[in-house]
């Protein structure tokens, strides 16, 4: 049985705490959260341990009716592994004020970066690259996506070429104050976007260049990818 912990429930935390209570040879030991939020009734709601980052109030948790298992100091202790769900940039920090100190071996999210973790995984394209790793980086939804599909075309026919174009979405959907209003920006203004430098992080031979801009949706993200292959490809070769 693997104990695991969950260090920040939101967006992507309360997924992977979703998918962690649903396996047999894992066991959620708690998430943790700085405020008391509906993400924190929904954990309680849950039945997850529900414990308050350092610095955040546990009276305020409290006086909200919410029970607190302790901090996230306690939290890690219970723990063989915890998966980093905070805010992109906190992860880093987690790791070397932290994780490396305690001996935890850790997960991340994609908006770390990959210098700073030193391993990036996609569970389709290298898995093997992952084992016995103490930190990973799981690439963010735009590189999974590009690496799963690339992948398949690699397969069957080999990439001599990439070149894409992501249109994406200003904010997530619950972020409705943020991202551009009636406009369309480049993000970045350079070439390439981050995408395809990330994109290497998983599988280093490729030949791609990517580039994006942001549009006032918050639906969903386009990539529009044209691929130059090495063999001829048919339907029957897909």
């Amino acid at each position: 049985m693997v104990n695991v912990a969950i260090n920040g429930y939101g967006n992507l935390g309360k997924r992977v705490a979703d998918a962690v209570a649903k396996q047999d040879d894992m066991k959620l030991v708690g998430v943790s959260k700085t405020h008391p939020n509906f993400e924190a009734y929904v954990a309680a709601m849950k039945g997850y341990p529900l414990y308050v980052a350092e610095g955040a109030s546990i009276a305020s948790f409290r006086a909200a009716g919410l029970d607190v298992a302790g901090t996230t100091t306690d939290m890690l202790r219970e723990a063989d592994v915890v998966v980093d769900a905070t805010p992109e940039g906190t992860g880093a920090k987690n790791l070397e004020d932290r994780y490396k100190k305690t001996g935890i071996k850790a997960i991340f999210e994609g908006g770390e970066k990959h210098a700073a973790i030193g391993a990036s995984f996609n569970t389709y394209c290298n898995y093997e690259s992952a084992i016995g790793k103490d930190y990973v980086r799981v690439v963010s939804c735009n590189t999974t996506g590009l690496c799963r599909t690339l992948y398949a075309v690699d397969k069957a026919a080999g990439i001599k070429k990439v070149r894409v174009v992501l249109v994406r979405g200003g904010a997530d959907p619950v972020q409705v104050k943020k991202g551009p209003i009636n406009a369309i920006i480049p993000k970045p203004s350079t070439v390439p976007s981050h995408h395809g430098p990330d994109v290497n992080t998983v599988m280093p031979g490729w030949d791609i260049t990517t580039m994006a801009v942001l549009v006032p949706t918050t639906l969903m993200h386009q990539h529009n990818v044209m691929v130059e292959v090495e063999r001829p490809l048919s339907t029957r070769t897909c």
